[in-house]
């Protein structure tokens, strides 16, 4: 019983080159986990997007979660950054370097006038 279901699981798929060319084939839709992991970086960079200013703790909390993520370098969990450009083809190094650029741009410390603390009660 084992060896004829191991038999089935080990067994190769046969497809026929119509399957893979032409109208509808398989080279030319996205296989189920591959749209999910586009669904999800696609989300991640709306985001980052959508609440970089955002003031409500919920948008904020979307922000540095995709934020956090974008900037995780593990390979441990499936859904790493890292392993879904792998998986998509992307170099996760340089595409986590646009977008962490891109955020930077947008938290340029501010330049104003710096006031040492024992300095604020002789202005007067």
């Amino acid at each position: 019983m084992y060896d004829d279901f191991l038999a089935r699981i080990v067994e190769p798929d046969i497809f026929l080159p119509s399957q893979f060319y032409g109208a509808g084939g398989l080279s030319r839709k996205l296989e189920g986990e591959k749209r999910l992991m586009i669904a999800i970086l696609k989300d991640a960079v709306e985001c980052l997007d959508k609440y970089r200013e955002a003031t409500s703790s919920s948008g904020r909390g979307h922000y540095f979660n995709a934020l956090e993520w974008v900037q995780d370098g593990s390979t441990e969990w499936l859904f790493s950054f890292t392993n879904i450009c792998d998986l998509l083809g992307f170099d996760p190094d340089y595409l986590r370097e646009v977008l962490l650029k891109r955020e930077n741009k947008y938290f340029k410390p501010a330049r104003g006038k710096f006031v040492a603390y024992g300095a604020v009660g002789e202005q007067r």
